[in-house]
């Protein structure tokens, strides 16, 4: 283990060890509370900031069969990078200013514990959103309280924040792996929005342009701590804060996430002490790569085995595509929430053809509604369509995706992006098949016309919206060298599983088993080809309980 003397996850920690039980009195907190925001006390260390743990919105139960849940919403504030430890943050700079990170965190409750006591304990009105959290905590230490198993959820992205309850995460019946893990001795999950996205300091054009107006390298400086490495530190401090400094039980790390884990897992040291279960779906990092272009290399190789089997289903899409690109292609189309809708911009739809049941069949709804008929029975673009395409790309609402894509394959210093995917896709032998101008116009109607796959371009931060202003901030990222290291050298003998698809279009399989035999060695590989990269979507319950079952081995 490495030492620790007065991080800010352990000032953190400290402060959530002052305990309150559910008798204290309003008065009693306050006064606790004040202690806890005084800068310094004779003869202790001067903690480096203020970290604050708060519950800001009223907690609720909610019944799921016979069990009942606790849903709160927890933020901490974090440094922005490491080197913000040295002293008191604020807010004179945005790169010395502090940022919230989110968790949304639901706890199985016993069956003799009454809902009515709970709600009206922490939603009680003498409580600040300081306090609250306080009382959180005691109320899970009191004396028979069975022992917090907790999992930490990892997103996938980057860019995106973490499945909200009964909307994009399934907690009731026995399908999703939420609730398999709360009927598997789980009893508290922490879905954490990572830095930038949902509620943890999101970053959109508009936040950055508030932050430093037309700064562009000030942008870029901001964003390249919005990686893997700062978003296990504010795990950690999730940590620190829920267990005590005790293990997370398991994390879950579906795609990016999976990034995120293995970082996780090879820096810092002691990870045994950390996490007991590491769970990979899909998201194993391709580590040994000199030139992130490699990675692009073996994915557009995926990229057109997807396209082929779409077109092998859909067969009659092959023209319907081509009549799509050669209208879009003569008379770009501008878009209800503004910008351009270009041919090349309705190739990237392809992003989705990686994906399980009903991804097929979605994008060939959304073509056969392309057109409608105009006044003179000539074929329209359909303002639906528009409306559909827009929904589909997630870009203008989570720059993140777009700005900070490649960078989560650059490890260290002189690992450069420098558009990795268009620099493969030039020199790529399967370039021909992604010319979609000479596709269209050479005359032979069986020459398909083929999709992008989860790959980011300079022309799209002149075809979206809110990616246009982001432009010199897209190619300050991409240019750059002065990337920290993601993932430790030595081999990490940690506990765990991995789901290896095997066709999977967005991380290779080749790369992620290398990986597995080098670096996480104590990750037991499950290698299937009966679900694509969203199988924790589509079989949750069923890859979880293959997955922990399979990391005992």
């Amino acid at each position: 283990m490495f030492s620790r003397p007065m991080t800010w996850r352990r000032h953190l920690r400290l402060l959530s060890n002052k305990r309150t039980g559910w008798l204290h009195t309003p008065s009693e907190s306050s006064s606790e509370s004040s202690s806890e925001s005084s800068s310094s006390t004779p003869g202790t260390t001067t903690p480096p900031f203020k970290v604050t743990h708060s519950i800001s919105n009223p907690v609720y139960v909610k019944s799921i069969g016979t069990q009942r849940i606790l849903v709160s919403s927890h933020t901490l504030t974090v440094p922005l990078t490491s080197s913000n430890k040295q002293g008191p943050l604020d807010d004179s700079s945005p790169l010395n200013c502090p940022l919230t990170v989110h968790s949304t965190v639901i706890d199985l409750l016993p069956s003799s514990t009454s809902s009515s006591k709970v709600l009206n304990y922490l939603n009680s009105p003498a409580w600040t959103s300081l306090e609250r959290s306080s009382k959180y905590i005691s109320l899970f230490e009191q004396a028979g309280s069975p022992p917090i198993k907790s999992i930490l959820y990892l997103q996938g992205g980057p860019g995106f924040p973490s499945p909200r309850i009964g909307v994009s995460l399934g907690i009731e019946g026995d399908s999703s792996w939420a609730s398999k893990a709360l009927s598997s001795g789980f009893n508290r999950i922490v879905l954490m929005d990572q830095r930038g996205t949902g509620h943890s300091s999101p970053v959109t054009s508009q936040t950055l342009e508030l932050k430093f107006g037309d700064d562009v390298k000030g942008k870029g400086e901001y964003l390249r701590f919005f990686r893997a490495t700062e978003i296990v530190e504010d795990a950690e401090a999730f940590r620190d804060v829920l267990n005590g400094g005790g293990r997370w039980g398991a994390v879950l790390g579906q795609s990016f996430g999976g990034f995120c884990l293995a970082t996780y897992l090879t820096t810092g040291g002691g990870a045994a002490d950390k996490i007991e279960n590491a769970i990979f779906t899909g998201g194993i990092p391709p580590v040994f790569v000199d030139d992130v272009k490699e990675v692009y290399d073996k994915l557009w190789v995926k990229v057109v085995e997807r396209n082929d089997k779409y077109y092998e289903q859909y067969p009659g899409d092959v023209g319907i595509v081509k009549e799509i690109v050669r209208a879009l292609k003569d008379d770009p189309q501008k878009l209800p929430g503004g910008g351009v809708l270009t041919a090349r911009r309705f190739l990237q739809l392809g992003m989705s053809l990686g994906g399980g049941p009903g991804a097929f069949e979605g994008l060939h709804e959304l073509f056969a509604t392309a057109f409608v008929d105009g006044a003179k029975g000539e074929k329209v673009i359909s303002k639906n369509f528009l409306r559909a395409v827009e929904r589909e790309q997630p870009f203008d609402t989570n720059p993140i995706y777009a700005l900070l894509h490649e960078s989560i394959y650059c490890d260290g210093e002189n690992k450069s992006s420098r558009w990795a995917a268009a620099r493969s896709l030039e020199a790529h032998k399967l370039r021909p098949l992604f010319d979609f101008e000479s596709r269209c116009e050479n005359g032979n109607d069986d020459d398909k016309v083929y999709f992008y796959g989860e790959m980011v371009f300079p022309w799209m931060f002149e075809d979206y919206e809110e990616l246009q202003g982001l432009k010199d901030v897209a190619e300050n990222l991409a240019q750059r060298e002065d990337w920290g290291k993601l993932y430790g050298e030595e081999p990490v003998k940690a506990r765990g599983a991995c789901a290896v698809y095997h066709d999977d279009m967005y991380v290779d399989r080749e790369l992620s088993l290398e990986v597995l035999d080098k670096l996480l060695v104590g990750v037991q590989p499950w290698i299937t080809n009966e679900y694509q990269h969203s199988g924790l979507r589509d079989a949750g319950a069923m890859i979880f309980n293959k997955l922990m079952e399979k990391s005992k081995d």
